[in-house]
């Protein structure tokens, strides 16, 4: 079995998700939203809202490509960072997207080198910051327990 990660920047930052559809659903109810609540709040592109059951459909998982106006609305409505919610939703941003057609192959593969070492420098930040937080409550530990 898969562990689910744990997104950041959203309001919930502690909810547990992996995926769009848990996302969806874990911050409708953080906010003590019903379905039909938010169902009426999200406009498909020709303005109509969207159906409860859709929704219900969505935060089962049968939808995993949601479109990206869907996306932007649920940002909008749930009050999730968009940037977030594309990541869930495995899909690039659209601004993003036009800028990587505009770059030639070797652009977009120097791009995705500069991301992944970002990504890396901040996984070894947290570690590094979590490490230290471990060695302060050590040391505060012996602290106590040695200096009455």
């Amino acid at each position: 079995m898969v562990e689910p990660t744990q997104t950041a920047g959203w309001p919930g930052e502690g909810r547990f998700t992996d995926d769009f559809a848990s996302m969806i659903r874990a911050r409708r109810k953080e906010l003590g939203l019903t379905q039909g609540q938010v169902a009426a709040q999200i406009r498909i592109e020709e303005g109509r809202p969207i159906g409860q059951t859709y929704l219900a459909e969505i935060e089962r998982g049968h939808h995993p490509n949601p479109r990206p106006h869907l996306i932007e609305e649920f940002a909008r409505v749930l009050e999730i960072d968009r940037d977030v919610l594309y990541l869930a939703a495995r899909q690039v941003p659209p601004e993003v997207a036009e800028e990587l057609r505009r770059l030639t192959p070797e652009e977009r593969a120097a791009a995705w080198r500069v991301f992944k070492r970002a990504v890396m420098e901040d996984d070894e930040e947290k570690k590094g910051r979590a490490a230290h937080g471990k060695t302060k409550a050590r040391r505060a530990g012996k602290a106590e327990g040695g200096g009455a």
